[in-house]
């Protein structure tokens, strides 16, 4: 009966904390929709607004690319049993995508059969 109600509670948990997420992405969607709209149609200032907003929140593009890379090693290591430190390193100078192609290759030896 309790693995029955942890399970439930689990799942509402994991609908409550996706529906956050979900809501978060619309919301910055539509922040993102309303600011291209606001801008004026072909000019090549808004180059430069993206340009100086990356540089005036460099720290979070890069503490959120780190965030994003920690994870992928994660990734790596548990489901290729590779190492963490060097799957983060190999993340850090690629791109975690281009890193879990690399990794994910797995040489399989031929069986010899007697």
């Amino acid at each position: 009966m309790k693995l029955f109600s942890d399970k439930h509670l689990s799942k509402a948990l994991f609908l409550i904390s996706g529906g956050i997420v979900v809501y978060w992405l619309i919301k910055g969607l539509v922040k993102l929709y309303h600011w291209f709209v606001d801008l004026p149609a072909y000019s090549n200032g808004w180059w430069l607004v993206i340009g100086r907003f990356c540089i005036n929140n460099l720290s979070i593009i890069i503490v959120v690319y780190l965030v994003i890379c920690l994870q992928v090693a994660g990734i790596a290591e548990f489901k290729y049993k590779k190492n963490f430190l060097k799957a983060f390193l190999l993340a850090i100078v690629m791109t975690p995508p281009l890193m879990m192609v690399i990794w994910g290759r797995k040489t399989q030896p031929e069986k010899i059969s007697k």
